[in-house]
């Protein structure tokens, strides 16, 4: 990997999540075989007043299927709220977030859109489900990369009701053109903290 992408990357992510820090709901912390994923997430009136949604900021440091390095950082907001079932607790997010893949060949950005889901029963709401998806299509991309998509799920178990732990599956596939394509995927566990 080339040594200036790695630090603007490393940068990046120990910057965002710092800022996030201080004003943190929830820290996610979760490691695969090859992989270590560090998110922060909370309420965007905590940032910016009156203003609703939520903030996401984080980073990935990994190997991928050819077991090169791979760094990834994002930043989003999402709009979140209840999803209307009947007989669950359902909450669901849309937005927007920023994403920068810099793989041992090449590196680049791009917008990605998607979302996530999360499903709660009643009567055994300390065992959830979750899943998210976000793509990044070649229009919205930028630098060397040509696309990324990525999607994960988990279910988790709350020990405490601000603290559970979880294990999921997740996939990030970034297309670099002509330079080739790398894909981080993997079964993973961690741990979920809300402050």
């Amino acid at each position: 990997m080339r040594a200036s992408g790695m630090r603007r990357v490393l940068i990046a992510t120990v910057l965002m999540a710092a800022t996030a820090a201080a004003q943190a709901e929830v820290f996610d912390a979760n490691a695969s075989g090859d992989s270590v994923r560090i998110t922060v997430n909370g309420p965007l009136s905590r940032l910016f007043s009156d203003v609703k949604g939520e903030y996401d900021v984080g980073g990935l440091f990994g190997n991928d299927d050819r077991d090169d390095d791979i760094w990834a950082a994002h930043g989003g907001v999402m709009l979140t709220g209840d999803a209307g079932a009947q007989q669950a607790n359902v909450t669901a997010g849309l937005g927007a977030r920023l994403q920068y893949v810099d793989a041992e060949f090449d590196d680049g950005g791009a917008l990605e859109l998607g979302g996530r889901l999360e499903v709660r029963m009643p009567g055994y709401d300390r065992v959830g489900f979750s899943a998210y998806a976000w793509d990044g299509p070649e229009a919205a991309s930028f630098g060397d990369l040509d696309d990324v998509f990525e999607y994960a799920v988990a279910i988790d178990y709350e020990i405490l009701r601000d603290a559970a732990i979880y294990i999921g599956y997740r996939k990030l596939e970034a297309d670099f053109g002509d330079a080739g394509e790398t894909e981080e995927d993997g079964v993973h566990g961690g741990i979920r903290l809300k402050f």
